[in-house]
């Protein structure tokens, strides 16, 4: 009876065990169906995200390569002429010079009339014009567009130099009077190596503030450099301790 008794409850325990190791087996196989599907997702993902961001790529790349080729395209020569056209890719595709390639030797200014154009090429879905791009336009528009003209004096830049590093760099203590570097220098500059007195900074100030003085830079520096006997790299110092631009 006790032998029939243990035979039953090893049958049964084995048979639960069998169902235990079945489901655990089921669940197993499930876990990895589900890794797999979800490995093959992100594959995919992966797979997509990589084609767009090489289409988006050569998007960009073709993009460029149209903007620096449209002179030669129709929709752009049969309104400006390709040899009038300058790339500059930004803030702006291009500045057309228009009638500039009818110009020769012989051609003066006055014969024929330039104009001058600011293009932006788009070629994408959006036309839509960015921030930068709308001040631009707006400048445009309101006439705020000018021309300047800046001579630059290598000779001058060089004496510059020459001189902050005469007047700035530290020296032994001499009589002034008899100071020989000041003598040469205030026969050229009569305030060299003087102190600014307090009317000198006044009248320094108010000039170069001056907003109905139409000068250059460049031309404020020679004329104060004139007006006050002083060097130019000694107003270039000045403008720099006065934090004046």
């Amino acid at each position: 009876m006790e032998l029939e008794l243990l035979l039953t409850w090893a049958v049964i325990t084995t048979i639960f065990l069998i169902i235990i190791v079945g489901v655990l087996i089921k669940v197993r196989k499930k876990h990895e169906r589900n890794i797999q599907e979800l490995e093959s997702k992100l594959n995919k993902d992966y797979e997509r995200q990589k084609s767009l961001s090489l289409e988006g790529q050569r998007s960009s790349v073709k993009g460029k390569v149209i903007e620096q080729l449209s002179p030669y395209m129709p929709e752009f020569f049969e309104k400006y002429a390709a040899s009038d056209a300058r790339f500059l890719g930004s803030p702006i595709d291009f500045v057309i010079f228009k009638n500039m390639s009818q110009y020769d030797k012989t051609t003066k200014a006055l014969d024929i009339p330039i104009d001058v154009i600011l293009i932006e090429i788009k070629t994408g879905k959006s036309k839509t014009l960015t921030e930068k791009e709308k001040a631009i336009k707006i400048a445009c528009d309101e006439g705020r567009v000018s021309f300047d003209k800046i001579d630059i004096d290598l000779h001058n830049e060089f004496t510059i130099k020459e001189q902050l590093t005469e007047e700035h760099t530290p020296k032994k203590k001499e009589n002034k009077n008899n100071n020989p570097q000041k003598i040469e220098a205030q026969k050229i500059n009569h305030n060299a190596y003087e102190s600014w007195t307090i009317s000198d900074d006044e009248f320094f100030k108010n000039y170069w503030n001056d907003e109905s003085n139409k000068l250059s830079e460049y031309e404020k520096i020679k004329e104060l450099s004139q007006k006050m006997g002083r060097s130019k790299g000694s107003i270039v110092s000045k403008l720099e301790k006065m934090g004046l631009d």
